[in-house]
């Protein structure tokens, strides 16, 4: 029980700072609000101020316990003192009674299920790993430290900053529980916002379509951000329709960017809003505040990673961090999920299914043509144009929660659109079919939702720890890699795994840059295309030479065999009457792109090789610069079989400083496969800081490490299911 007031301290204490600042910014900014409104509107406005606090705590590293604590009283104080608290004006006009008699009950029942969800231990997918191992990250370096291991680091992360806040007394649920607060506040902003249209009955449906719908109430009752996002878009939205001041309304929007990158479209919907009512003043005064919430982030990856949208634009923006080529894979996964054969199967996964995307939304959302209807009356078509703005980026990740944004939009125009008589019976219909268990007879068993209602884990009357190994594996790898490792250690996985319940650093092999280069030199021993079993050799007459170039000059089109290739050089060699010069220390090597990878193909080592980390284009160049002017007639270049479109061209540098060709056709042969690689590789991950290695026996080549494990250089030290830790000798 101890646990459980912890929880709800570091949840309720974070919420009610919040509210607070919002209290004395709406009291500054002095917004037309009803009662009800200025409620709601306290906590909306709170939340990004409180972000932006704690993210300048970050960067001058001063998150400690003692200073949450130190803000909150101080913002109570500045609330007493100014009396920020009291609500004044009219109040919205009353809810009718068949509503008050459905809409309360459902609203509750259903309230009180998500709060003991999200009390109880926190085993989501993405909360358990990225969410909250970057906020017990930060919280233990006591604010920002750049985690090059993890490119969901680079995300911009409003909500996570009141998840630190949360954390630093409540850890895992106390975060929860504070994207869970979104959660029963935006049906309330939908409920209201019918009371001030007008349209009463269809506010309080649309409100109890988005809370009841399964995949809305488990993410929003777990430390994701997609609830809090769908709660500050209808929050701008609702503002711009009772006209508040601009400043309130640029500042939601601004942090609507700050929650999720894709949730930009709020601030051009802000722009485009003021832009056809021909009010430039009011565009100028949003969009000061908007970027308040918008460049802290954009600064801080630009300072990081020199790309200010990181993890995205990397062929933009090129980096060490994360490279154009994986992102242009890992996109293409997420626009096209395995197990979907074609797009006629979208419609019931999102409804009913729910297994290949990730959750549903309910069998409410068969319904969605019939918004539709919604256009004969000004709130629906409104409703209907921002549910679609907002869903214009779901093309980019066709997961069910990527929709959750634009919910309350399409449930607003649904129940606008409809007849009033069939809203109750629709509603109850919802309830009854998104109740928990329910589900069950219509779902597919691994459909992502709240099956059983976790009473007694929440109040932490079962000890959690026993319930979360029993129930989840990730978590039991986790506890493994903290008990068998010591403080510090640096874990290398092919796999992620719920770090947010390790203190160690871990390593997953897809999530960076140079997580994909460590994935490479394993991967080298074993995959034969890997490994430099090619020798390329470019001959022409002995000359005097500044410098030398090699230059892909292949133009595959897009989508044709080749077009994906990364070039690649594991050992770039230059001879003067067959002999190989000494690479000196005043030579100067260049390469576009990844330049900062180009000495790798340059250290005589058959495992790692320098990569152009982007699909083939014409100009690329790997290039040495010497010192002084050097007689050569031979490079050689060992080159490995997994680029089968690459043409490459050798340029050399006179005196003068000008390039010309000196050959484009090289001479292919084989090279005999270099012996030691295995140990070979292991050095270059312990060179990388790497002291584990975490292997599912599921794992390519999983085999090969246990049966050679002399031959690697490692030994195994633990074991859970059937993944094994091994110690790198």
């Amino acid at each position: 029980m101890p646990k459980a007031f912890s929880i709800l301290f570091g949840a309720l204490f974070t919420l009610a700072t919040a509210y607070g600042l919002g209290r004395l910014l709406l009291q500054r900014l002095k917004p037309n609000l009803t009662r009800e409104e200025q409620h709601l509107f306290g906590f909306v406005a709170g939340v990004p101020v409180l972000s932006l606090i704690i993210f300048l705590l970050a960067c001058v590293h001063l998150i400690y316990d003692a200073t949450f604590l130190v803000l909150g009283l101080a913002v109570f104080a500045a609330v007493w003192k100014t009396r920020a608290y009291q609500t004044t004006g009219d109040r919205l006009p009353a809810l009718p009674r068949l509503w008050q008699w459905t809409f309360w009950p459902l609203y509750t029942v259903f309230a009180v299920i998500a709060v003991i969800y999200a009390m109880a231990p926190e085993w989501s997918p993405d909360g358990s790993s990225y969410h909250l191992g970057i906020v017990g990250h930060f919280y233990r370096a006591h604010g920002f430290k750049l985690i090059s291991s993890n490119m969901y680091a680079f995300l911009s992360q409003g909500l996570e900053m009141l998840f630190l806040s949360a954390w630093a007394f409540g850890r895992h649920s106390a975060a929860a529980l504070v994207h869970g607060a979104f959660l029963l506040v935006l049906p309330l902003l939908l409920l209201r916002y019918g009371q001030r249209q007008g349209i009463p009955g269809a506010g309080a449906a649309a409100g109890l379509f988005v809370l009841i719908s399964p995949v809305v109430m488990i993410d929003g009752a777990s430390a994701y951000n997609d609830v809090a996002v769908a709660c500050l878009l209808f929050a701008v939205f609702y503002l711009c329709e009772i006209d508040a001041p601009p400043a309130l309304t640029g500042l939601l929007a601004g942090f609507c960017y700050a929650l999720k990158y894709t949730a930009f479209l709020a601030v051009v919907y802000v722009v485009l809003r003021y832009a056809f009512q021909r009010r430039w003043r009011h565009i100028l005064i949003a969009c000061i505040p908007a970027a308040c919430m918008v460049l802290p982030w954009v600064l801080r990856n630009w300072i990081w990673t020199g790309n200010p949208f990181s993890p995205l634009l990397n062929a933009y923006f090129p980096n060490p961090f994360v490279h154009a080529s994986f992102e242009a894979e890992y996109a293409q996964s997420m626009r096209w999920y395995v197990g979907l054969e074609t797009w006629q199967q979208i419609p019931l996964e999102l409804t009913l299914r729910g297994r290949i995307l990730g959750g549903f939304l309910g069998p409410l959302f068969l319904l969605t043509p019939l918004t539709l209807l919604g256009l004969r009356s000004k709130p629906g078509r409104r409703a209907l144009l921002c549910a679609v703005l907002f869903s214009l980026t779901y093309a980019a990740n066709i997961g069910t929660r990527f929709l959750i944004p634009a919910l309350p939009f399409w449930s607003l125009a649904l129940a606008a659109g409809l007849p009033s008589v069939t809203l109750p019976v629709l509603v109850l219909a919802h309830a009854f079919l998104s109740f928990p268990g329910q589900p069950d007879r219509y779902c597919d068993p691994y459909g992502w939702r709240i099956d059983k209602i976790p009473y007694k884990q929440a109040l932490r009357g079962k000890k959690v720890e026993a319930w979360l190994a029993e129930k989840w594996p990730a978590y039991r790898l986790a506890r493994m890699v903290e008990g068998a490792t010591p403080e510090g250690a640096v874990v290398y996985s092919m796999s992620p795994i719920a770090e947010s319940y390790t203190t160690r650093e871990i390593r997953a092999s897809f999530q960076s840059g140079p997580n994909e280069q460590l994935r490479d030199y394993l991967l080298t021993p074993l995959v034969a295309e890997f490994q430099p079993e090619q020798q390329l050799e470019f001959r022409f007459p002995a000359q005097s030479l500044t410098g030398l170039r090699v230059v892909q000059t292949a133009s595959p089109e897009p989508g044709a065999p080749g077009s994906r290739d990364v070039w690649s050089i594991t050992e770039f060699r230059v001879l003067s009457q067959g002999r190989e010069l000494p690479r000196d220390d005043d030579w100067r090597l260049q390469a576009r792109p990844s330049a900062w990878d180009v000495q790798k193909a340059f250290d005589n080592s058959p495992v790692t090789r320098w990569r152009s980390w982007a699909g083939i284009r014409p100009g690329m160049f790997v290039e040495v610069s010497f010192g002084h002017a050097r007689t050569v007639d031979t490079v050689r270049l060992d080159v490995t079989r997994d680029q089968y479109a690459v043409r490459l061209k050798l340029e050399g540098r006179d005196a003068s400083g000008l390039w010309r060709e000196l050959t484009h056709e090289p001479k292919a042969s084989g090279l005999a496969p270099p012996l030691g690689m295995r140990r070979m590789a292991i050095d270059e991950l312990k060179r990388d800081g790497v002291s584990y290695l975490l292997l599912s026996d599921d794992d390519y080549r999983a085999d090969d490490f246990r049966e050679h494990a002399d031959l690697w250089g490692i030994r195994q030290t633990a074991m859970v299911d059937n993944v094994r830790l091994y110690k790198l000798e």
